[in-house]
């Protein structure tokens, strides 16, 4: 039996919408991402406080890394250093838009001091800043990594 052209794509469209991410799926990763961030944020803390990002890389690209290590270098070139606590972390939405490539926006209350290296005086204090943040996520090795972290908007508490 000779199939149409036509016929041949109406199947591949079927079989394509077919082969979506399953709810289990979603579920799945969006679980991993939330994971994966409040790691990434517990990691990038302890790298700001010891000048270390070794750990980082447990969870972020080596771009991420030697972002976070070029930020750490530029601040204790001035002498200073950043301490962040993170106090909350809400995930407001995982977007995945591959199969290897996906997006995360969450909520952060960070209490941020800037100390003087040294004397660990502190320079500046922000404690209850809360950011909103859009972290781009890839996966490799069958599990997601930090891309990059991009700060969309900071308020101060009142």
């Amino acid at each position: 039996m000779v199939r149409s052209p036509r016929w041949v794509l109406v199947l591949a469209t079927v079989v394509a919408l077919g082969c979506g991410r399953s709810p289990e799926r979603i579920a799945a990763d969006r679980q991993a991402v939330e994971s994966l961030l409040a790691d990434y944020a517990r990691l990038m803390s302890e790298a700001y406080t010891s000048g270390d990002t070794a750990a980082l890389a447990r969870v972020a690209t080596g771009r991420e890394v030697a972002r976070v290590a070029s930020r750490i270098r530029e601040l204790a070139d001035q002498g200073r250093g950043l301490r962040p606590v993170l106090k909350r972390q809400v995930v407001e939405s995982v977007e995945s838009y591959s199969a290897t490539g996906a997006t995360a926006t969450t909520i952060e209350t960070w209490d941020l001091r800037v100390v003087a290296l040294g004397s660990e005086t502190t320079v500046l204090d922000s404690p209850g800043q809360e950011n909103r943040l859009v972290y781009s996520l890839v996966r490799e090795g069958g599990r997601w990594w930090v891309l990059s972290r991009l700060l969309k908007s900071s308020s101060e508490a009142p």
